[in-house]
């Protein structure tokens, strides 16, 4: 497998609009990889994760061919990950002919995709899910939502995801697992690549345990998941979804690499 991170922030971004904290300073000043765009990643060319109001740019950015993309998977329906209104661009009056790109959302992001998905020039199409049934996408991935520690009137689910032998976990918008989540992580098998929300950024600034997680929280969990068997040393291990609120820049993120686990940066890309 191989996962590109197209951007690696929370809502605000990094720098944050209008804000002049410390770490927007920082980042703003320094630049690089301190600069963050919203997050979204893309499996193998061909699976995306969330589909935010960066899209468009980060399509341009990284040069993204869209017609290859078959299928989305949608984390919950705050608009950081879904904005149905850019689902629009699907359709034929914008984007002419292309393949049908279909988005699997469960219930909150269902309901938001569905107006725009039913029109009748519409070439995309939304899938309702359910945390806990598994699924196929992109035609040999193997699927498991399951629910997420987040906003529950936005519908949240993390993703398990299987291909040819290889397993990730895909773990942003979340908090602490709930107890279900791991309990079915545990049949799932072991992952070889996981990432994780860092919203907290180092936990400095308080504990991170419900909605989001800090480096503290991850390793908690991080610990847990080795407990059950569904990850150990060789597991990859990813932060991302980084907020100004968490206080550190990429570049004092690096304590965290320090302790075994990958800063995430828009634009990184790696095989597993």
């Amino acid at each position: 497998m191989k996962i590109k991170y197209l951007g690696t922030a929370a809502y605000e971004g990094v720098p944050a609009l209008f804000c002049r904290c410390e770490v927007c300073r920082g980042s703003r000043a320094a630049g690089g990889r301190n600069i963050r765009s919203r997050q979204q990643a893309i499996l193998d060319d061909v699976l995306l994760f969330d589909f935010n109001a960066d899209t468009v740019s980060h399509a341009q950015r990284y040069g993204l061919d869209l017609y290859k993309v078959a299928d989305c998977l949608i984390t919950h329906s705050h608009c950081d990950h879904l904005y149905p209104d850019d689902v629009e661009i699907a359709a034929k009056p914008y984007s002419h002919e292309h393949a049908r790109i279909r988005f699997y959302a469960a219930e909150d992001g269902y309901k938001k995709l569905i107006p725009i998905t039913q029109k009748e020039d519409s070439n995309a199409s939304a899938v309702l899910i359910e945390a806990g049934k598994e699924f196929t996408a992109a035609g040999a991935y193997r699927i498991l939502p399951l629910k997420a520690n987040h906003d529950p009137a936005s519908s949240p689910v993390i993703y398990a995801v299987e291909s040819k032998g290889k397993r990730m976990l895909y773990a942003h918008d979340t908090g602490v697992f709930p107890e279900e989540t791991f309990s079915a992580i545990a049949s799932f098998g072991r992952f070889d690549f996981i990432s994780f929300d860092c919203t907290g950024c180092l936990g400095l600034g308080g504990d991170w345990r419900n909605g989001h997680m800090s480096l503290k929280t991850v390793k908690e969990v991080f610990a847990r998941l080795c407990a059950l068997g569904a990850a150990d040393e060789n597991t990859v291990k990813v932060l991302s979804h980084f907020s100004h609120n968490g206080g550190q820049t990429y570049d004092e993120m690096a304590a965290a690499e320090e302790e075994g686990y990958i800063v995430a940066y828009d634009g990184m890309e790696m095989s597993f």
